[in-house]
């Protein structure tokens, strides 16, 4: 006979092969996280800057616009150079009214409007709500300067700064005439969230690299007025957009020592517990020596004896742990009662359905834990602390739900009010993305079906169906049938996605789960599988395609139940009342 190897020689091997393959993961995915999170603050700044590219693109074209639409005022502005003094009275003041209606109906789009005349110094103005006495007048002064000292204008949009605020402006300068249009920098990307871009710099910069407007605190080397090519490209990852060519050039900076500070929170846990993880297995493997593979050596030398005739014998050792002392207080038993070891068979049964049942709901929790968890992770790394607290507040009511009692049966009103909650939280994740219609009758609500039979349903949809790019449709109907020749509940779960692949098809509607689908719909196969066993019969639950596309699931929900976990009891009832 061949001489077997004891399972604690195994474990030390395997121990020592998960500590050295431990050490490994941990490496490639410390290196791994940190490629990828270049790569996405490449990809993100590059989103960023087509955004508020076009944003400004169409701020700027708004002001050309309105800017040739007051040069366009030819008689008004050809007759405030008339030696009539009337004739430049009435036509300033129709020019000035003209140029106020326009600011006022794009007051969004610019400040303040100049027109100077240095014929007989006449300067008129348009300001939107908001812009002070103060800032009106410096603007006219810089307007008068521009022409009273004859400087350069390239019809260009440039930056002016003035007692501390930014504007960007265009100037048309001729025949000793300036035509200006302004807006303060600060409102060039109101209305975009830029306050939320973790630790990007946004800059907009003129032609001359000439930083005129930071969309972040100024630090030491970026500051309005500062220039960009100044920057020491070497502590940061830039991305740049050219929003008009040859004048405004927008930038996207993130400081590269600021790197760890983006990353997630979880890559930190993981590396922290993936460190501690390699030092507990050393423990492990010390403490297996100690606490079972001594004793068991022990053990197994009691039992041999045993095993030879010795019916004696007994194990009497002094045992540090529980389950030692357990095992040997049963070895004991055994020897002592060995008339008595044949179990009937009814007993093996139920508690072979008891185990089955457990394990049903071990798989199905965390099943719904981890997608809740995936979901906190990706809200956190948004910074989406409100949606975080809805989410949680959420969750919190489905815990409740879930670890109340064991498998058993609840209202229909119950589990769909709960389900609501789900919705809530899934919209969290998938905004706009699911729309959903439950159709029931008032009679229906109080019908008993197993806890968490439809929300598995809702949440394999979630899991396999949902997608940001498509508006999924979920409806759930719930009627009162006959089925088999029994009244039985009908709920059907019907969706307009792309269906179940055919392997899930062929598994679920077989007698025996197939070891491949080990970790694929675990959900579903356990619903099956509770059905059976709940309502003693097959058949009950069904999936399909339906045309053009979509799936329809029903299942049939009889009256009764046959055997069920109630709370606060640990066998099952036969012939539920």
């Amino acid at each position: 006979m061949t001489k077997k190897k004891s399972f604690i020689h195994h474990i030390f091997i395997y121990l020592l092969i998960s500590i050295s393959s431990l050490l490994c993961v941990l490496g490639a995915f410390l290196f791994s996280s940190y490629n990828i999170l270049e790569n996405e603050i490449s990809d993100s700044s590059s989103a960023f800057l087509s955004i508020y590219s076009n944003e400004l693109q169409n701020k700027t074209s708004q002001m050309d616009t309105i800017l040739k639409s007051v040069t366009a005022q030819g008689v008004e502005l050809a007759k405030i150079k008339s030696s009539n003094e009337n004739d430049r009275t009435l036509n300033a003041i129709s020019l000035k009214n003209y140029m106020q209606n326009i600011i006022t109906n794009n007051s969004t789009t610019a400040d303040v409007i100049v027109v100077y005349d240095d014929n007989y110094e006449i300067c008129l103005d348009a300001i939107s709500p908001g812009v002070t006495f103060q800032e009106k007048e410096d603007l006219r002064d810089y307007t008068k300067q521009v022409i009273r000292q004859n400087q350069e204008n390239d019809l260009e949009w440039d930056f002016l700064q003035i007692n501390g605020e930014v504007y960007l402006y265009k100037m048309l300068t001729a025949n000793d005439r300036a035509i200006a249009i302004y807006i303060k920098a600060g409102r060039l990307l109101d209305t975009l969230l830029l306050e939320n871009n973790d630790n990007r710099i946004v800059v907009l910069v003129d032609k001359q690299g000439v930083i005129g407007k930071i969309w972040s605190d100024e630090i030491d080397d970026i500051f309005v007025g500062s220039d960009i090519r100044s920057i020491n490209t070497d502590e940061y990852y830039s991305r740049k957009q050219v929003v008009i060519e040859d004048q405004l050039i927008l930038y996207c900076l993130v400081i590269k020592n600021s790197l760890l500070q983006q990353s997630d929170f979880g890559m930190f846990v993981v590396a922290v517990l993936a460190m501690v993880a390699v030092g507990f297995m050393g423990f492990i493997v010390f403490y297996t020596r100690r606490e079972i593979a001594d004793p068991m050596k022990l053990i197994v030398a009691g039992m041999s004896r045993i095993k030879n005739g010795e019916y004696n014998n007994r194990i009497d050792i002094n045992y540090k742990t529980k389950e030692f002392e357990m095992l040997q207080e049963t070895t004991n038993q055994m020897v002592d009662e060995i008339v008595d070891l044949k179990i009937k068979t009814y007993e093996k049964q139920i508690e072979l359905k008891d185990m089955e049942l457990k394990t049903i709901k071990l798989q199905l929790k965390p099943h719904f834990f981890l997608n809740a968890l995936t979901t906190i992770a990706s809200l956190s790394s948004q910074n989406k602390n409100k949606q975080i607290n809805i989410y949680i507040d959420a969750l919190s009511k489905n815990v409740r739900y879930m670890f109340r009692a064991g498998l058993h049966t609840v209202p229909v009103k119950e589990e769909l009010r709960y389900l609501a909650y789900y919705f809530e939280m899934q919209e969290l994740k998938y905004p706009g993305c699911v729309f959903y219609f439950i159709d029931i009758e008032n009679s229906l609500d109080e019908w008993e079906i197993p806890q968490m039979l439809v929300h598995t349903f809702v949440e394999n949809e979630f899991k396999h169906a949902v997608s940001m790019d498509t508006t999924l449709t979920i409806l759930i109907k719930i009627s009162k049938v006959t089925h088999v020749d029994e009244d039985m509940l009908l709920i059907e779960i019907e969706d307009d996605g792309k269906g179940y692949p055919i392997d899930v098809l062929e598994y679920m509607s077989a007698d025996e789960k197939a070891e491949e689908t080990m970790d694929q719909r675990i959900g579903l196969w356990s619903i099956k599988k509770m059905m059976e066993i709940m309502y003693d019969r097959k058949g009950l639950v069904t999936v399909k395609n339906i045309e053009p596309h979509g799936c329809l699931n029903q299942i049939y929900v009889p009256k009764k139940t046959v055997n069920e976990i109630i709370e606060g009891k640990s066998k099952y009832t036969r012939e539920r009342k």
